[in-house]
């Protein structure tokens, strides 16, 4: 079994008939394994070219592709019920706290914003991001999981509700 079937298939419960997007979806093996379980997945990426490179013989009516950057979604605000970073978010170290909020604007009040690791890079940052917030705010909607293939971040919406509370989780000022 690949890592992303095995992490999708742990997070089936919260994955199940929803309405996902994915930002940073490179070649799309985690939208690929989500397609199994939501209703609905936009996978976005700032290029395809990963993506068509897969050469994937039958994309899954479920998931619709589009080239899109991560700190800059043209899409309307609470969307999606959940929203991926599967992988991605040491390549978007940089503007992390641009992306974050825009993962968070995206995701519908109530829903989950979820960041995957299964490199090392990744893994640290994701880290790095709970003890931050764990510090400001106690780990309120908050949930860190790590094990020795993988760490999850989920956040839940109401955690950020707002830009002036992701600055200070952030640090962002």
């Amino acid at each position: 079994m690949k890592i992303a079937d095995e992490i999708v298939k742990s997070l089936s419960d919260i994955i199940k008939n929803k309405k996902i997007l994915e930002i940073a979806c490179g070649d799309s093996e985690f939208s690929l394994s989500d397609s199994k379980y939501a209703s609905e997945i936009f996978a976005t990426d700032i290029s395809l070219e990963r993506f068509y490179r897969r050469n994937i013989k039958e994309i899954p009516d479920n998931i619709k592709v589009y080239e899109m950057n991560a700190a800059e979604l043209k899409l309307k605000d609470e969307e999606f019920d959940l929203t991926f970073c599967y992988n991605a978010i040491g390549h978007l170290v940089e503007m992390k706290d641009l992306v974050l909020s825009e993962m968070l604007r995206v995701t519908k009040k109530g829903g989950l914003v979820v960041l995957i690791a299964t490199w090392t890079m990744d893994k640290k940052i994701l880290y790095e991001l709970h003890e931050n917030w764990v510090r400001k705010d106690n780990g309120k909607d908050l949930r860190y999981m790590q094990n020795s293939k993988y760490s999850i971040l989920i956040i839940e919406k109401n955690f950020c509700a707002d830009q002036d509370t992701l600055a200070a989780k952030t640090g962002r000022y």
